[in-house]
């Protein structure tokens, strides 16, 4: 399947509601995340509302990077339709394929769930938006960090220090301060998921596509990103 987009370099179309109904949602997202902290949906609903405007910029800095130009020209997936996982499966151990395969399998996620564009308006942004949905997990391969609320958590304040998406820093915080007690030296660890976030190299651009057969031990020295403490 061919999912490559002319090229368009015309200002974001991003459709942004009013601020009532940001907040509104907002408000709503957060209670709900509160009482269950795996609510994927929530997650994303919070993100495809207060990322609106910086999504927008997003865009425009893309158009100045010749890898930015590309990413949104080819727009490559990473689902099941476009990626093998039993050939993941099969690969060595330590190589990404292999690794991402059984992050996926050993904690029962599927990127399935992320085969719906978001509708914000703008076939660019939607598209950037989706991408980073379905890198996620290989992003907590590549940092280490777990899949459990502490690791979410601290993977959001990685991606804060990487990209400045305002839902990164507000689930960073507000899973802090909802969970105070829960992790001793939580402050700390999230300040250093921060700081590396903002020295490794830029993740939204990476082709992990083109890099399954490497091991994740070499990817986390060329992307200056060395496994969690």
């Amino acid at each position: 399947m061919n999912t490559a987009a002319a090229f368009d370099a015309r200002p974001s179309t991003v459709r942004i509601p009013p601020f009532r109904q940001r907040a509104r949602t907002v408000v709503r997202s957060l209670g709900t995340l509160a009482r269950d902290p795996g609510r994927l949906d929530q997650v994303l609903v919070l993100a495809e509302t207060v990322n609106a405007e910086a999504i927008g910029r997003a865009i425009e800095h893309l158009h100045e990077d010749p890898e930015g130009r590309a990413l949104l020209e080819e727009q490559p997936r990473i689902d099941r339709d476009h990626i093998d996982f039993e050939v993941l499966r099969r690969l060595p151990e330590g190589t990404l394929g292999r690794e991402y395969a059984r992050f996926l399998d050993d904690n029962g996620i599927t990127p399935d769930v992320f085969a719906k564009l978001p509708d914000v308006g703008d076939p660019r942004a939607e598209y950037v938006m989706l991408r980073m949905r379905q890198t996620h997990d290989l992003w907590h391969v590549l940092t280490g960090y777990a899949p459990d609320v502490r690791g979410e958590i601290l993977l959001q304040a990685f991606t804060y220090g990487q990209t400045r998406a305002p839902s990164s820093l507000l689930l960073a915080l507000f899973g802090t301060v909802r969970w105070p007690l829960r992790w001793p030296g939580h402050v700390k660890a999230l300040r250093i998921a921060f700081q590396r976030g903002k020295t490794a190299a830029f993740l939204p651009l990476f082709r992990w596509e083109e890099h399954w057969s490497t091991p994740v031990s070499d990817l986390r020295t060329r992307l200056a990103c060395p496994r969690t403490p």
